[in-house]
């Protein structure tokens, strides 16, 4: 199983795009913060990750601002086969 959740504030979005078989791309940067449990102690938990949406939630998506808090939930891969730097790739998204 492949599944993320992550509660965060996009700190860079790229212009929508479109592949040459037109699927609509948006890429963004999602800064998350908090405190984690780990064997029964705080842990600071702090990452910014590379994410991006396809299709229609890529339209969906499209009027968000950088500084805008968001919920995402989707699935981790590599940004391709030459660059193995983590991507999220949101199938699912709320505003907060």
């Amino acid at each position: 199983m492949n599944s993320a959740v992550l509660n965060g504030t996009v700190v860079w979005r790229d212009v929508i795009r479109e592949t040459p078989a037109g699927i609509a791309i948006l890429n963004l940067r999602i800064h998350h913060r908090s405190s984690q449990t780990e064997n029964g102690l705080d842990v600071p938990a702090e990452i910014e990750l590379a994410a991006m949406a396809a299709g229609e939630v890529a339209r969906q998506l499209d009027s968000i601002q950088v500084d805008d808090a968001i919920s995402i939930k989707g699935f981790l891969s590599r940004k391709s086969r030459q660059n193995d730097s983590p991507v999220l790739h949101i199938t699912q998204f709320k505003l907060s």
